[in-house]
């Protein structure tokens, strides 16, 4: 038995998310049905560094499967492609360590989202398009605050079983350009709907709607009468898993 670590690349609109589900199509389920075929095997494990929402991208998701098999790692990665749809990607497969697990040895991960205001069919997948005015100095002053250790129970989803809601923000930057934008942040996790419900808050701060005092106590976790503001999937890429 071999670990093999794989890097993807995928367009997450017509997917239910990451995580295998038995009645939704999903990244995990696709690829997992891939080798099942190729390898004819009845089960495997892949395990992925964390779970993308719903329509949600990523440029590089880290995943690991451990695979009794004589074939290369090179036949591996072609072999998976071949069985896949052409909206996800195998873009990197190689040997690695048995005990290596994608999701508890990520130190940290990255993630982009994107926003227009320019309005195009071929970008209404990969962009929040939106062409209010938004005051930039109000989202790098929200930007600034997310650095540090805190409990963003307020920025995920309601549902959500996970018991730990403290994560830990090393960077967290917008960046501006002429008819677009982005927000970039990384931290060592990240909960359901932390990111889009994040950048959908900012901008609320940004258009008047929610004072930045608010947001600063959403942030603290204290209970105030604004609510946080999701903002959509499509937006959303996982654009980077950092390992030691």
């Amino acid at each position: 038995m071999k670990n093999y670590k794989l890097e993807i690349t995928y367009d997450g609109t017509s997917y239910s998310g990451w995580q295998i589900q038995k009645d939704d199509r999903t990244i995990q389920g696709c690829i997992e049905k891939a080798i099942k075929k190729f390898l004819k095997i009845e089960s495997v494990n892949l395990v992925g560094s964390g779970r993308t929402d719903s329509g949600v991208h990523a440029n590089n998701q880290t995943a690991n499967i451990a695979l009794s098999t004589n074939m290369n790692c090179d036949q591996i990665r072609k072999a998976i492609n071949a069985n896949i749809p052409n909206d996800i990607f195998i873009s990197k497969c190689k040997e690695i360590d048995l005990d290596f697990n994608s999701r508890f040895d990520a130190l940290k991960r990255e993630y982009i989202y994107y926003i227009t205001n320019d309005f195009s069919p071929m970008k209404r997948f990969y962009f929040w398009q939106n062409n209010r005015i938004f005051d930039k100095d109000e989202l790098v002053k929200c930007a600034n605050l997310m650095i540090g250790k805190n409990n963003f129970s307020l920025f995920s989803k309601a549902s959500s079983e996970t018991k730990n809601k403290i994560c830990i923000i090393y960077e967290s930057s917008w960046t501006f350009n002429e008819d677009s934008f982005s927000y970039r942040i990384v931290g060592n996790r990240f909960l359901q709907h932390m990111v889009r419900l994040i950048v959908g808050t900012m901008l609320e701060v940004s258009l008047g709607r929610i004072t930045f005092d608010d947001f600063k106590s959403m942030l603290k976790c204290k209970e105030i009468k604004a609510k946080a503001v999701r903002a959509p999937a499509r937006g959303l890429f996982l654009n980077k898993v950092y390992y030691e």
